[in-house]
């Protein structure tokens, strides 16, 4: 029986081993670190591997574990498993990128020069442990407003939009000398040039080079202080002139980051003169429920990776077969205005009755603690809203908002709070 190993199947991740499973493959779980990050604990599923094996950063000791099992397959199954899995995948002969380019799809600020050295456009950009280097940066390029963030996390975790100089300090504070939501440390802290344009994401999977395009988002955020938080995702249809600009950009940018096999979710910003890189991860799009994309496009990033590995002829024909959207479908992200809880009364039960509202991407029900939402990882939940008609989804957005604001959340003191699964 063929075997496959996900490397730390978290959050989207997750739902990798049931995907296998259901076509007769056996599966076991790599776990890059002994301590799973709290913003990944409750999506971890022990029971769905046939065995679980730790890395305790000895990669000939986990290759003599994994050596018992024919493993003809690897996938990371979430941001922290990238450089394990092509690590893995290139010591056992599995297809997969290799580790030649394993750093620059981690490290924010390699992956903006390797895209720029592929001639592509890309934001000014800077990595240092000194603020006043970033400083100096900023005003020496005419920059009036830049982002600060981690160079290797996820979620938009401490990312700052930042308009002088006192407020970059106070944003390089937040992230030099500290552990991201991944538990990595921040020995250095990036910046880069505020991109001015409309915001996407594209959903891609690969194989033997060539990259099939699964999704493609519009993005909405609201400004919240001195950064951007979450507000909702539209899934766009595969065609347009958009459309077209976003997908033959990210292509090269899969190239020249080496992402010729497997998934990887692509941040950009559309500007005046063209598409520019945010960032690339190689592995899938966090927080996810696949039964709503498959309900909209017939498939799911989760169903087309393995689709990539376990019928591979299948999954070359669809190549040249654009994804076609069959209903609107709208991620909302729910915002808590203060830490509390989801409050007992009405509002929660009309949130979760709402005619478009197709699945929930957390238990929500009274008593479940929040935090004021501030990035992915505070987000108190999202909602899936899927319909026939787009002016449906726009009603049940304002509706959600009105609650939100009038009764959903209740405030309370708050000793441990778990965070929303993401990436």
């Amino acid at each position: 029986m063929n075997v496959a190993a996900i490397v730390d199947p978290l959050s989207t991740g997750a739902f990798l081993a049931d995907e296998f499973a259901s076509r007769g493959w056996r599966v076991i779980a790599v776990m890059s670190t002994q301590t799973i990050p709290d913003a990944f604990v409750s999506s971890f599923r022990p029971s769905d591997f046939d065995e679980i094996v730790i890395h305790e950063g000895d990669l000939d000791k986990t290759l003599a574990v994994l050596s018992s099992h024919t493993i003809v397959a690897v996938v990371a199954g979430t941001e922290l498993g990238v450089e394990l899995a092509d690590a893995l995948s290139e010591a056992l002969g599995c297809p997969g990128n290799g580790t030649a380019l394993s750093s620059a799809r981690r490290d924010k600020f390699e992956m903006v020069e390797r895209v720029r050295a592929a001639g592509l456009l890309t934001a000014k950009s800077i990595v240092t442990d000194d603020v006043e280097k970033l400083v100096s940066w900023a005003s020496d390029n005419g920059l009036s407003s830049i982002v600060v963030k981690p160079v290797a996390s996820a979620g938009c975790d401490s990312v700052s939009f930042c308009h002088d100089s006192q407020s970059i300090r106070d944003a390089f504070a937040i992230i030099q000398g500290n552990v991201n939501s991944l538990g990595m440390y921040n020995s250095t802290v990036l910046g880069q040039e505020l991109l001015i344009g409309e915001q996407y994401f594209v959903n891609s999977i690969s194989r033997n080079g060539r990259h099939y395009i699964s999704e493609i988002w519009h993005d909405r955020r609201q400004a919240l202080d001195d950064r951007k938080i979450f507000d909702y995702d539209d899934l766009l249809p595969a065609d347009g002139d958009v459309q077209h600009a976003l997908v033959s950009y990210v292509k090269d940018v899969l190239d020249a980051l080496g992402i010729g096999h497997g998934p990887a979710h692509t941040e950009l910003m559309l500007t005046e003169a063209g598409p520019v890189l945010i960032e690339t991860a190689a592995r899938m799009q966090g927080a996810i429920i696949p039964s709503a994309h498959i309900a909209a496009t017939g498939h799911s990033q989760v169903s087309l990776t393995v689709d990539s590995i376990v019928d591979p002829s299948g999954f070359d024909e669809m190549l040249e077969r654009p994804y076609a959207v069959e209903k609107h479908l709208r991620v909302v992200w729910m915002l808590a205005p203060f830490d509390g809880e989801i409050a007992e009364g009405p509002a929660l039960a009309e949130l979760l009755s709402l005619p478009t509202v197709v699945g929930s991407g957390r238990e929500l029900r009274p008593g479940t603690p929040v935090r004021r939402t501030l990035d992915l990882f505070t987000t108190a939940g999202y909602l899936y809203l899927a319909a026939t008609a787009i002016a449906d989804i726009e009603r049940d957005l304002l509706r959600i908002r009105q609650l939100e604001s009038d009764g959903l959340y209740r405030e309370r003191e708050l000793k441990i709070v778990n965070s929303a699964n993401s990436q």
